[in-house]
């Protein structure tokens, strides 16, 4: 395990397109899969590159944690520095169809504070992990998060929180594992867990 580098930054938007839909890859369910990792992977690196860690085996990443330090913050930047990238070619509709993956994730990629969670107060901070398929059950999930609640912690986060699918159990029990614990939730669509950092 070790910090992220630029020269990562391929492999992790890939990662994320391969694993974004509970583990598995985004294609079947996104008709432009880099849309996944346009959300909820590369707009990290570029705005909170000192959050990024990865795991590799062989000279290869086999996954990444990356974070956001204040979240309300983060999306203000990303506002300014990550949307505008996208105003020609993933131009946002002015109505989004709640069925609609790509219609979802267009609207996130402009407006950001559309992902905005609640218990902002007690956990500020957010997360997105992912591993591909051979990397999973060896314990790199465990250390990609001790690290980032280690940096988080360092950076003055009194907590973090992540949202998942819920029926990606396998991931549910990871944060269970470690110590994380179910949030309150308004929608159905994810499950959040929470840890408090700083003691």
């Amino acid at each position: 395990m070790r910090s992220w580098r630029p020269r990562d930054a391929e492999a992790v938007h890939r990662i994320c397109v391969a694993t974004g839909d509970s583990g598995e890859p985004v294609h079947h369910i996104l008709r432009d899969p880099d849309l996944a990792a346009y959300v909820f992977a590369d707009p990290y690196l570029l705005l909170h590159p000192e959050l990024a860690f990865v795991v590799e085996g062989r000279g290869a990443v086999l996954g990444y944690v990356v974070a956001a330090l204040h979240t309300e913050e983060f999306y203000a930047r990303w506002q300014l520095e990550w949307a505008p990238r996208f105003a020609a070619s993933h131009p946002s509709a002015r109505v989004v169809d709640g069925r609609n993956g790509d219609s979802q994730l267009r609207a996130f990629l402009h407006r950001p504070r559309l992902m905005l969670p609640a218990n902002l107060d007690r956990y500020p901070s957010h997360l997105h992990i992912n591993l591909v398929a051979s990397a999973r059950g060896q314990g790199m999930g465990k250390r990609l998060l001790h690290a980032v609640f280690q940096q988080l912690a360092s950076a003055g986060s009194p907590g973090v929180q992540l949202g998942v699918n819920p029926g990606n159990t396998r991931a549910q029990a990871l944060y269970q594992r470690i110590g994380m614990v179910r949030l309150p939730s308004d929608t159905r669509l994810e499950v959040r867990y929470g840890t408090p950092l700083n003691g």
